[in-house]
């Protein structure tokens, strides 16, 4: 395996192979004061297993800084994973050289890890589910998110992004196709969201605007095509009403494996009065 990527805000934690096939470097690019706390805690356990010597705080201050790890990507990469992203709720997918995709959720993930192991041109990412429900789309996406959507896209896929920002997907239970759209581009304009079921015409309420758009949708894509009932069921299939309240569309859902209908509506009903207040303060002369 020569990359494993693993999704953040401003440039990715991205772990590459080593010169020596039992080493790796840990790339870090840009963190944000968050980011920082997880990778603090990344490298006291890495110390641990004796993989470095290097130490940095959740308080210091990094632009861009290569770690060399004693230890290979199939262990250097679960190990990072189950630090910076929630274990029930993320999925690691990785495209082997022969361009088969194998998934595995957190509990699996040394398993698929080992077997990637063999193949030198195998490549990893690892995402989260997104939050159910869809605050105001906002302005944000960073050119390393890019390179780790294109990696993960076949060549349509690839011709599709490029010339539309958007992708068509097929959901790996119900089969029916999904348009996923970067969030600032005119189609999820005209949509209002950024997923689109074209079988059953309506949208899906999700967002991951912690995420740059690309891997927003990277994320939506592995899930959807690998784990749809993290996406597809009683918390997305919905309707806001003029009163506010929701109204289940009638449309096919499967059972939410991470709660109910109001799961994540909290998360977007604050995400969106925080964007209203940054707007209207932005409005001011």
């Amino acid at each position: 395996m020569k990359t494993w990527y693993i999704p953040s805000w401003s440039g990715d934690f991205r772990l590459v192979a080593g010169d020596d096939p039992k080493t790796s470097k840990l790339l870090v690019m840009q963190p944000t004061p968050h980011e920082l706390q997880l990778l603090a805690r990344f490298m006291t356990d890495a110390r641990k297993k004796k993989w470095t010597k290097e130490a940095f705080t959740e308080h210091d201050v990094i632009d861009t800084r290569t770690i060399e790890l004693k230890a290979p990507l199939s262990k250097a990469g679960p190990a990072l994973v189950k630090i910076a992203k929630p274990a029930d709720r993320t999925l690691t997918a990785v495209s082997f050289k022969n361009g088969k995709l194998e998934v595995a959720e957190t509990n699996m993930v040394e398993t698929l890890a080992e077997k990637a192991a063999a193949d030198p041109e195998a490549k990893a990412v690892s995402v989260s589910r997104p939050t159910p429900c869809c605050p105001r789309c906002e302005p944000g996406a960073i050119p390393p998110a890019r390179d780790v959507l294109l990696a993960f896209l076949n060549e349509q896929e690839h011709a599709d992004w490029a010339e539309h920002r958007a992708i068509s997907v097929v959901g790996g239970m119900s089969g029916h196709r999904y348009l996923l759209a970067h969030r600032n581009s005119p189609t999820a304009g005209r949509l209002g969201k950024i997923c689109y079921d074209m079988d059953d015409r309506f949208v899906l309420h999700f967002h991951a605007t912690d995420l740059p758009p690309e891997e927003e949708i990277l994320a939506a894509k592995l899930i959807l095509e690998h784990r749809e009932p993290w996406l597809r069921n009683e918390a997305t299939v919905v309707q806001q009403a003029s009163d506010g309240t929701w109204r289940d569309l009638g449309f096919m859902r499967y059972k939410n494996p991470f709660g109910d209908i109001q799961d994540g509506r909290t998360d977007a009903a604050i995400t969106g009065w925080i964007g209203a207040l940054a707007e209207m303060a932005g409005a001011q002369p």
